[in-house]
């Protein structure tokens, strides 16, 4: 089997794996379900997919401006402005709890499935552009079991630009996590333009990783024909 082919199979069999959570409720011993899944997650991706650590995004070059400074900028520190708007009010440890669990159910399951594995897979076959689009209508596809809206998959996307940008997913691990902890956790309800900062920072953030790419794209051509 190609490696690629293995690579997208393995993303539809983990991410049913996920979704399946959903349904399932052992109780007290649904803790032990989740680890025993998260090894296997880990082996599966590792292990048995083919792909490298930096062909996965973990690991490879790194730069404190692109994958700490970009990320804090574009994708954190927009969401200051929830602490201005009506929202939760929810102790410090409580919120702690809240990112360690979406750090492992949302950030690190779902990063390294679509942004590691599945988008390796469809770059490596199809090329850069089918990566970016595919795996991010893929993913959110795959958040039927929690009802399907247009701000998962422009999310995706999001996402996705800074991965095919900068090769790198560990900081789209801690995003992902943030993100979901603030919106579940606090809940915050926008008024007016002042959401403006939280929707247009990513968006500015995708643009610029795709214009980043694209720049470091025609250098690399131009090396290669001189």
């Amino acid at each position: 089997m190609e490696r690629w082919i293995k690579g997208v199979v393995l993303t539809l069999v983990l991410a049913s794996m996920i979704v399946s959570n959903k349904f399932i409720n052992l109780g007290r011993f649904q803790g032990v379900l989740g680890m025993l899944e998260l090894i296997i997650l880990l082996m599966a991706v590792f292990r048995f997919s083919g792909y490298s650590r930096e062909e996965l995004g973990i690991g490879g070059e790194f730069s404190c401006i692109k994958h700490v400074l970009f990320p804090f900028v574009f994708f954190i520190l927009p969401l200051g402005v929830v602490f201005s708007v009506p929202h939760n009010s929810i102790s410090v440890k409580r919120f702690v709890l809240y990112f360690v669990n979406f750090l492992i159910i949302a950030g690190l399951w779902e990063e390294l499935v679509f942004r590691g594995l599945l988008f390796a897979s469809l770059e490596e076959r199809f090329g850069d552009g089918v990566a970016l689009v595919g795996n991010s209508a893929i993913h959110w596809l795959f958040h039927f079991a929690v009802g399907l809206n247009i701000s998962q998959f422009i999310a995706a996307l999001i996402l996705s630009s800074y991965r095919l940008a900068f090769r790198r997913i560990e900081p789209l691990i801690f995003v992902h996590a943030f993100w979901d902890t603030i919106f579940v956790s606090l809940t915050p309800r926008f008024v007016g333009s002042i959401a403006l900062p939280v929707l247009v920072l990513p968006l500015l953030g995708a643009l610029v990783s795709i214009v980043i790419f694209l720049s470091s794209k025609n250098s690399s051509s131009r090396l290669k024909t001189a």
